[in-house]
């Protein structure tokens, strides 16, 4: 029988199998490291939130060891002996320490001018407030507790100041920091408070004293307060307020989010249109159920036999390299039971024109009746051609629809004009100097760049007078009008159109009773031995700098299809002069 002896070599590893071990050690070791340094870092967190809680713990069971009176911070309201703001150090670790007193309008005997006895001070609210830096980020933790007084509510010697915060729209707003501080007293009130869901925020057991100080901010919003009388400004208009005893004091004020303007500085543009006025269908690419001429587009049909609804589009529209779309105006007479909805189409890169979108064209897809539509936020690139369309409709067959005139304007070139000086004012007012001389809110000075722009950023909303302090310019238009409304929590272009300066000029805008601008207005100026008259721009400006003089009997008459005639006499034209008119629909 054949026995097979047994190898003296046994077989190692081999270099692979070596690898994929070493991996799986790798693998194992990483894990328990990963982990123990996980269980260090919650060990270090935990042993660091319990240091705060028992600082929170031992401070909280102070504040309650103290007598009513006593329970408040230095410079708070109520006063007492705890700071408001400090640091400690426990365990290696600093600890923000933040201690907030106030008095508290209990709801069980009404609230506000509801109270039962009229004392808003019911108890005191204590809150203790511990915050740390652990491995860059803030960590915090907070106790709460009431404090209640051994004997009944009192409002000796104090009453309460209510902080309501506005913005622009008159709407509350929340969470704004109100800092109140008076300095008239044997001790300093220095505190902070920050407004409700209501945009409240209420002061209970104010030492009575005149002279308290308000302060309204937030984060990338406007401030608000008021003002202490000064050699600067001897007679503000919002001076500190006094709280008197058992009585309730309130303020308002108004706060809204900062806004960035951009002035540009250009000459006269050099501008252009394409204008329909359906003399014939020689400017019209599609027609269905609408009659084009002479001098209208119409739908098919006679009195008793209109079409129900009818649709027509222009020709395509396409300038070539233009600096800019402007707007598009359109002329339509809407009897009762008609309507006219007109649309703007992208004809840039497909045969089948494309509506634009909302989104680049707000309000498009639900179509413009009458007046002009501001096409300026349209890339003159991405849109390089442009086509309008209209639906008519009536629901009475004896009438239908008038469309008379429709069209595009757009601006070729505009020359820009660099280094231009000028002033900007608010329209607010925050006192009267000793001669009663208003003070603005805010005045500063600036100029455009070598391009003709300059950004002003983290402006209030407001009403800005712009004034170009270079005495070479006079300016001939301002599309968006000035003084220049800038709304809240917006980025917005103002652009001045320059002309060299002349003694005495008049500026006209032709507006809308919305403040939309009218453009192809007739206006015309006159007087004896005088007689002026220009078309509107797209901005529905009119310059008249050409033969004015200093005179108080100019005659202004604006006409434009579509709305009534307005005409103003005793018109003074002193120098730069400016004015709107406003013109109601027939």
């Amino acid at each position: 029988m054949y026995t097979r002896t047994p190898s003296k070599h046994t077989r190692g590893m081999t270099l692979v199998e070596l690898l994929i071990a070493i991996g799986l050690i790798g693998l194992v070791f990483g894990g328990i490291i990963a982990g123990f340094q996980f269980t260090l870092a919650l060990i270090g967190s935990s042993k660091a939130q319990a240091g705060a809680l028992a600082l929170a713990n031992e401070k909280m069971e102070y504040i309650r060891s103290l007598a009513y009176a006593d329970v408040g911070t230095v410079g708070g309201i109520p006063d007492g002996p705890l700071p408001q703001n400090s640091t400690t150090t426990l365990n290696g670790i600093l600890y923000e320490e933040r201690i907030l007193i106030q008095y508290v309008d209990a709801p069980e005997d009404g609230e506000g001018a509801q109270d039962e006895n009229s004392i808003l001070a019911d108890y005191k609210l204590a809150k203790v407030e511990y915050s740390w830096d652990y491995k860059g980020q803030v960590k915090t933790i907070s106790l709460i507790s009431n404090i209640v007084p051994r004997g009944i509510e009192t409002t000796a010697g104090g009453g309460t100041l209510t902080v309501n915060v506005f913005d622009a729209n008159v709407q509350p707003v929340a969470g704004a920091s109100v800092r109140l501080v008076n300095t008239n007293g044997t001790t300093t009130i220095d505190t902070t408070r920050f407004t409700n869901a209501q945009g409240v925020a209420m002061f209970s057991g104010a030492p009575a004293r005149a002279g308290y100080e308000i302060t309204v901010t937030k984060d990338d919003f406007s401030t608000d307060g008021t003002y202490t009388a000064n050699v600067a400004n001897p007679n503000p208009t919002t001076p500190p307020v006094a709280v008197l005893e058992a009585e309730v004091s309130t303020m308002n004020f108004q706060i809204d989010e900062l806004s960035d303007l951009l002035v540009r500085t250009i000459g006269a543009p050099t501008t252009d249109s394409f204008e329909d006025e359906f003399l014939d269908a020689s400017k019209v690419s599609v027609a269905t159920d609408v009659a084009i001429g002479p001098d209208e587009a119409v739908l098919s049909g006679t009195a008793g036999t209109y079409a129900a609804s009818g649709q027509i589009r222009s020709i395509s529209v396409a300038p070539g390299g233009i600096t800019r779309w402007d707007s598009a105006f359109i002329d339509a007479s809407l009897p009762m039971n008609t309507q006219t909805l007109v649309r703007v189409y992208d004809a840039t890169a497909s045969t089948t024109p494309e509506l634009i979108s909302d989104a680049a064209l707000p309000g498009n897809s639900a179509g413009f009746s009458t007046g002009s539509i501001d096409l300026s936020a349209l890339d003159a690139q991405t849109y390089a051609s442009l086509m309008l369309g209209a639906e008519l409709s009536t629901t009475d067959a004896a009438v239908t629809p008038v469309l008379r005139a429709w069209g595009l304007a757009y601006t070729l070139s505009e020359p820009v004009i660099a280094n231009v000086p000028f002033d900007l004012q608010s329209s607010k007012i925050i006192g009267t100097s000793a001669s009663a001389t208003p003070l603005y809110k805010y005045e500063g000075s600036f100029a455009t760049d070598g391009s003709g722009e300059v950004l002003l950023d983290s402006l209030e909303w407001d009403t800005y007078a712009v004034s170009i302090t270079d005495l070479a310019y006079d300016v001939a238009e301002a599309c968006d009008n000035v003084p220049y409304a800038l709304d809240p929590a917006a980025t917005e272009t103002l652009t001045l159109t320059l002309v060299p300066a002349v003694a005495h000029s008049l500026r006209v805008r032709v507006e809308d009773i919305d403040g939309n601008a009218i453009q192809n207005a007739e206006v015309t100026l006159s007087r004896s031995g005088f007689t002026n008259t220009q078309t509107s721009s797209t901005c529905g400006g009119v310059f008249f700098n050409s033969g004015v003089s200093l005179q108080t009997d100019y005659t202004l008459t604006v006409d434009a299809p579509g709305y009534n005639e307005n005409t103003t006499t005793d018109i003074p034209v002193s120098g730069s002069t400016s004015r709107v008119v406003v013109l109601t629909s027939l």
